[in-house]
């Protein structure tokens, strides 16, 4: 019942509101008028966005059933209509598995699934530990990522659920800290695979021998839930923010994807997008020649010689020299890392590190 989001999805519903990390409003224009219109971004010189394709990304989706599992378990209620897709209509009512964008049709979203009680949606996440504490309220409250309120308050609108439980998985240290030790995710092939995923490693052994390690996501993830790095997050719909969404998407629909308007730039890559091959010469206007010379002027003040620069390297000296008179073994928390100093706040917050000769 799987299918690629179509339309105005719940995770481009964030980013046409600007709450996205990872794409603009901008980006999400290009790709729903490619899908309306085929070959609309080559017939005006632009180059379509390229997959997303990083770590989290990896790692979120190898650990997607583990996820559910966890979610089933702690609520003691299983889950099903995984990856079903929806439309919202005009007239209030919900489609299965749309096939077509029509006029009344173009809000749609595929769910991670819903608990058997048919009332409540789940949204499975996972994040790092870091981003857990910077971004996310007290667990067991309404209190999720903004980007992510609207992405659960679209899929209610789209299905008519009363509720969505938002589970999310932290993981204690960034996975491309993982990647880079060597492990990765693997999906597994054959009879009764699709969507079941590995964990493999290469360790090397004395005598110059290697030997693969294989583990699945759900032993990792168990053991950190078990640590307390799982939590659940009730979030009731909003009428009245569900309306405020439907507005803007019906703007947002009418102005740029049926009309001939285009959503602003609000990233470097959107223009890089935009103007692949930029050719010519142009006279600033003097509001452009006021940015132009105040980015000068400060990337001269970051320069080593620069005002900025020399109080970046007097900080770097201040905080090395602090840390060093404290390098003793009450200050030091744990020894995980090897070849660095990590330097943490004391709400558990990454801000650092130093290798020996590079303070980051």
């Amino acid at each position: 019942m799987g299918s690629t989001p179509r339309g105005i999805s719940g995770s481009r519903a964030s980013a046409i509101l600007g709450l996205s990390e990872y794409q603009s409003a901008f980006e999400a224009f290009q790709v729903l008028k490619e899908e309306c219109y085929p070959g609309w971004n080559a017939a005006h010189g632009y180059l379509l966005p390229e997959p997303p394709d990083n770590a989290a990304i990896r790692w979120g989706t190898a650990f997607e059933s583990s996820v559910i599992e966890l979610a089933e378990a702690k609520r003691g209620m299983g889950i099903t209509n995984r990856e079903w897709l929806y439309a919202h209509l005009e007239s209030g009512g919900c489609l299965v598995n749309p096939v077509s964008l029509t006029d009344d049709a173009y809000v749609t979203c595929h769910i991670d699934g819903v608990y058997e009680n048919f009332e409540t949606l789940h949204e499975g996440k996972t994040t790092s530990m870091m981003n857990f504490w910077d971004s996310w309220g007290t667990p067991g409250t309404d209190r999720v990522p903004q980007g992510y309120q609207v992405q659960v308050q679209h899929q209610m609108l789209c299905t008519g659920a009363s509720e969505c439980n938002v589970s999310v998985l932290t993981f204690p240290k960034r996975v491309d800290e993982w990647e880079k030790e060597g492990w990765v995710t693997q999906e597994l092939s054959g009879i009764g695979a699709p969507g079941k995923y590995a964990l493999h490693k290469q360790h090397a052994v004395p005598g110059g021998f290697a030997i693969d390690l294989e583990s699945r996501p759900i032993h990792w993830a168990s053991t950190m839930a078990e640590m307390g790095f799982f939590h659940q997050y009730p979030v009731p719909a909003s009428p009245s923010l569900q309306k405020t969404l439907v507005e803007f998407y019906s703007d947002f629909w009418a102005r740029y994807i049926k009309g001939n308007e285009e959503p602003d730039f609000t990233r470097y890559d959107d223009i890089r997008r935009a103007f692949p091959e930029p050719v010519g010469t142009i006279v600033l206007t003097e509001q452009e020649e006021r940015w132009v010379s105040e980015r000068k002027l400060i990337k001269d003040e970051i320069k080593e010689s620069g005002r900025l620069g020399k109080r970046a390297e007097e900080l770097k000296v201040l905080t090395l020299s602090s840390v060093c008179k404290r390098m003793g073994r009450d200050a030091v928390i744990d020894t995980e890392s090897q070849d660095k100093v990590v330097f943490m706040s004391a709400a558990g917050k990454k801000l650092g590190s130093f290798d020996g000769k590079i303070f980051r």
